[in-house]
Order: C-alpha cells, then structure tokens, then sequence
C-alpha cells in the first residue's frame, strides 16, 4: 500500500467518525459508542409546554384576557373569553368592549366548519368564507397544542435547523389545514406561519403568528401572549390573563347569560363537541 493511499484511507476513516457524536465507553474498554440522536423539534416544543403526557389530557382550553384588535384602520381593545375543543373542532370567543359592561358582549362560535354570530338569541350563521377564515383562526389553537399533531390523519415534515438553531416543522392537521411551526433553539414554539382565507373573499392572506410569555395549568404550559399579523400588518394581539387546560368538557355559559331554546341543536348546545 503506498503511503499516498493510506493517508486517504485515514482521512476518511477521521471523516466518518466525525460524523458521529460518540461518548467513553461506559464499561471502560477504551472504545466509543453513538450517542443518541437529539430530539426532534417537535418532541423538543411537547417538552417545553409540558409533556406530551400532560398535553394528550386536554380536552378543553380555556382563557380570559384583553385583545388589541386592528380593522379597517382602526385600533380598539376588548375584553375576551375564550374556550376551545380541539377534539371536536368546536370554540367559541365572548368579547365586549373595554370598559364597557360584559353583558355587551357578542359571541362567535366555530363548530366542524360552520360558524355563527351570536347576539342575544339570534345565531346568525356567517358567510362561507367568513366562516372558513374563522375555523382556521381556531385551528391555529390545535397547532399549538401540539399533541393533535400526533392524530391519524395529521402530518408533520421537520426541517433541518437553521443558522440560529431555529427549526421549522411543516404540520398539517386531520382536518386539512396546514402551518409552518417555528421552534427556537431551546425547544420551545415560539411562532407559527400560515394561510388563511379572505373573509372578504377575496386573495388568500398570509398570517404571521408569534407566542411569548407563558402561563400555566394542569401542568401545560401556554402563551401568555399571542400576536397576530396579516400580509405584514398587525390585526391581533392578545394578553392572557387566567388560562386553564382542562382534562373535560366543563359547562360555561355565555357572559350574555343567553338561555338556550329546545330544539337549538348543536350551534346552541354549549356543551357541543
């Protein structure tokens, strides 16, 4: 063998070991073993917002707090209630204007696709397309959960890591709809990207989503803000005050006190979903 050739063997015998991470044998014998593989970005975000063990057991989400809406050039602040089931694709959102009394409030409910503006005891279903934008702003809350990802039917593409150690996972859910999920380096969501239907009906819109801050319960952890834009321009920004992940359905009427009529079927049935 000419000397030439063995240093190209050696070379890329170095090469290929450094491939790998290796760690001390642990039983001394002076040679090396792969370390496993780090985890993976959507293991590493159920981490950060407490396991995917406490994550599994929600079966409802819960929030109050004070929302900075901008629309049609305009700035306003509203108070909001917010619940959300994930496995029955079913929310709802109260909000009234602050300082004003909460019996104001109206009320938008989402249900499998469908959504209505509730006004006393009128429900009021909105137009296709705003009901589409809707469902998708609530789908968002399935995304963050996370473990909805892990569903049959949901799909998720991890990407490798960028300079910064930020990873992006392509994920789409049973139902459909699909996100841009960023994770920092630390693990944790911090972000999400999407498109979501015009309202108007008009050009789909794409939505920047931001999370930071944190609250917790039942040992998950959440946002304590999210902050909404749209085509670059800010439209949402919500602080949350109480949140609660609660492992059942729990009745809570509408801040409206709104009785419920025989026969209202599902659209009026606070406990649907």
């Amino acid at each position: 063998m000419t000397a030439l050739k063995s240093t190209l063997l050696a070379t890329a015998a170095l090469m290929a070991l450094g491939a790998c991470t290796t760690v001390a044998d642990p039983a001394g014998a002076g040679t090396n073993v792969t370390a496993p593989p780090a985890k993976g970005a959507l293991t590493s975000a159920m981490d950060a917002a407490g396991g995917e063990a406490a994550l599994a057991k929600v079966k409802e989400l819960y929030w109050t707090g004070t929302a900075t809406v901008t629309a049609a050039g305009k700035t306003s602040k509203q108070e909001v209630i917010t619940v959300v089931r994930p496995d029955g694709q079913w929310a709802r959102t109260s909000s009234w204007a602050s300082g004003a009394a909460s019996k104001t409030s109206r009320t938008l409910q989402v249900e499998r696709g469908k959504a209505w503006d509730v006004n006393r005891q009128a429900w009021n279903p909105l137009p296709e397309a705003q009901s589409t934008n809707e469902n998708q702003q609530y789908g968002l809350y399935s995304f963050m959960l996370l473990t909805p990802l892990k569903a049959a039917g949901a799909k998720t593409d991890e990407q490798p890591a960028a300079a910064d150690g930020t990873r992006i996972v392509k994920a789409q859910l049973a139902t459909g709809q699909a996100a841009d999920l960023k994770v920092d380096a630390a693990g944790k969501l911090v972000g999400a990207m999407m498109t979501v239907r015009d309202p108007a009906g008009g050009a789909d819109i794409a939505q920047t989503v931001a999370f930071s801050g944190e609250v917790e319960s039942n040992g998950v952890k959440w946002p304590k803000r999210i902050t909404v834009t749209q085509n670059g321009a800010p439209v949402y920004d919500l602080e949350i005050a109480t949140f609660e992940a609660a492992p059942a359905h729990t009745p809570r009427p509408m801040t409206q006190s709104m009785q419920y009529e025989a026969g209202q079927n599902n659209a009026g049935d606070e406990n649907a979903g």
